[in-house]
């Protein structure tokens, strides 16, 4: 994972009255709302036996344990052990890390790094052309069973769809070949543009095939663009969609996919989409369980076997038509390399002379200043 970058870890719908457990980024989660509404984001972990927080009961603005009936607040700070009584006092170091999130665009984003002032946070990435759009779309999310870096890949080029896709009924306009022409890719700061024509293989120009009418002979404009640390927007003549791959771990991703109302019917894509009303915020909804259920399924099927699991500038060989991939892996490398510097550069300015390890003393186990 990339530090000090803000990563989508779930639709802002899915965390309503009840507290939700899920595991991004390696660490095990407990989302909630307060009386305010306000989300809080902590370790799904009681510090005292470390039961899951998620298990318990929410309780006014604190959440319970379900083991043993600790309660926390929004700070993570333990407010009330039963076993002491109503007027006890809690032992000191009784509390759960708490995280900074935010919910913006549909989603929750988790800040994955070093805390900072609240006015130092960088703006959540998004694409302009997302923040700008007034119509309908829908978000739909899923664990995939590979390396976030590797789902990335898998998105940025679309020259794999008329071999990996073939054979579904949704799949009858792919061109047939899937050469690329006209490929052009640039950089700005950190987000990766490119622009192609995905067509069929044959002698006419790509312009040529822009224009044919029947499914089996005609080719289509794409767009692939990467915003670091991980969204990848797809756009063509018929549909915008936007992926966000968050990590779960080395192993698996949760993959959040974002479709906007099509430009054309996924069928009949050389017209227009009916002005039916009710149908309006349907499609997008649609095309999202499409994408999940059929789409998504076939690459599974082979990018799961993918070695080595993660990406990174000596995994692959790569040809000029990825040039957005060789962005992507030579930015993530980047990315993690500065972080790490400074994550060197200040524990050196804050470290300090220390004594040889001793073994902790039962007092400090128990958390309290003496025992009787």
């Amino acid at each position: 994972m990339i530090p000090n970058q803000w990563y989508a870890i779930s639709r802002i719908q899915d965390v309503k009255k009840k507290p939700i457990g899920l595991k991004r980024l390696n660490k095990l989660l407990v989302l909630y709302r307060d009386t305010t509404g306000k989300l809080v984001c902590m370790d799904d972990k009681c510090p005292h036996k470390g039961v899951m927080l998620s298990r318990g009961q929410q309780h006014g603005d604190v959440i319970a344990c379900p083991y043993h009936g600790f309660q926390f607040d929004q700070k993570g700070d333990c407010v009330h052990m039963p076993v002491l009584g109503k007027n006890g006092d809690v032992p000191k170091g009784m509390c759960v890390k708490t995280y900074k999130v935010k919910e913006e665009f549909g989603l929750i984003w988790f800040w994955y790094g070093d805390q900072l002032p609240e006015n130092e946070y960088p703006e959540v990435p998004m694409f302009k052309q997302f923040k700008e759009y007034q119509g309908y779309y829908s978000f739909y999310g899923w664990d995939a069973p590979i390396n976030y870096t590797r789902y990335v890949e898998s998105v940025c080029e679309i020259y794999h769809i008329p071999f990996v896709h073939k054979g579904s009924a949704i799949n009858i306009w792919d061109p047939k070949g899937g050469k690329v022409d006209n490929f052009e890719c640039k950089v700005d700061g950190t987000l990766i543009t490119s622009d192609f024509v995905l067509r069929p293989d044959d002698e006419r120009t790509a312009e040529e095939t822009l224009v044919a009418r029947k499914p089996w002979t005609r080719g289509w404009k794409f767009g692939i663009d990467v915003q670091m640390p991980n969204l990848v927007l797809i756009r063509s003549d018929v549909f915008d969609v936007i992926f966000i791959p968050t990590p779960i771990d080395d192993n698996t991703c949760w993959v959040c996919v974002c479709y906007q109302e099509p430009k054309r019917d996924l069928l009949l894509p050389l017209i227009k989409p009916l002005p039916i009303p009710f149908w309006r915020p349907v499609r997008p909804w649609y095309m999202c369980r499409i994408e999940r259920f059929v789409q998504q399924d076939k690459d599974m099927a082979v990018i799961s076997y993918q070695n080595p699991k993660v990406s990174s500038p000596k995994a692959n060989r790569l040809i000029p038509l990825d040039k957005v991939n060789a962005h992507y892996i030579r930015f993530r490398e980047k990315l993690i390399r500065e972080a790490n510097e400074q994550k060197v550069l200040k524990e050196k300015i804050s470290t300090k002379p220390t004594s040889e390890f001793e073994a902790p003393s039962l007092e400090q186990i128990i958390g309290i200043e003496e025992i009787n």
